[in-house]
């Protein structure tokens, strides 16, 4: 519909322009305190330049027929969607699936290390136990060299109190 400069209009009028409902430009009009240019009984006309003005803040086209996307549109606009989700989603997996090799990664470098940590105190119990069986057969051999060396304390010893009671008898000896 074309807006002619010397006519008025009705609310009804200015919302089938715009191809919008009365209660939104009743409340456009409201908001910004518009009167009417002039009232003919219980409708309300307006200068044309208002209509321009509610059409310019809704950027409402003339023609409301033309703002309606065909079906066709409307699917193609949603495969284009659909098409962007996806790679997104193929992107994410991508950096997803990387940080799942990297962690592969490092559990196989900690079992390797683990594994020679084992390996090394299994190593380390082989020289501990070899280590104690050759201090053992050394105490062993130890324990003959002590038990002769306490034998030659014992007789020393023994010796030693016979001439100390000897002595000891010959100075305090009862009479």
């Amino acid at each position: 519909m074309k807006i002619n400069k010397n006519k008025t209009y009705t609310v009804t009028q200015i919302a089938d322009i715009a191809g919008v409902s009365k209660a939104s430009v009743s409340r456009w009009l409201s908001d910004r305190h518009v009167s009417p240019d002039h009232v003919k009984g219980k409708a309300k006309y307006f200068k044309s330049t208002y209509v321009e003005q509610y059409l310019k803040a809704h950027k409402a086209p003339h023609n409301k027929a033309s703002e309606i996307p065909s079906t066709t549109e409307l699917l193609q606009e949603q495969v284009r969607q659909l098409t962007e989700e996806n790679k997104r989603l193929i992107a994410r997996i991508e950096k997803q699936d990387q940080q799942i090799k990297e962690k592969d990664q490092q559990i196989a470098n900690w079992t390797s290390q683990s594994a020679i940590i084992s390996k090394l105190a299994n190593d380390s119990h082989n020289v501990a136990q070899k280590l104690l069986e050759s201090s053992n057969s050394n105490v062993d051999s130890d324990n003959e060299e002590s038990s002769s060396v306490e034998e030659v304390n014992n007789q020393s010893n023994e010796n030693v109190k016979k001439t100390s009671n000897s002595w000891f008898n010959r100075l305090f000896r009862r009479k």
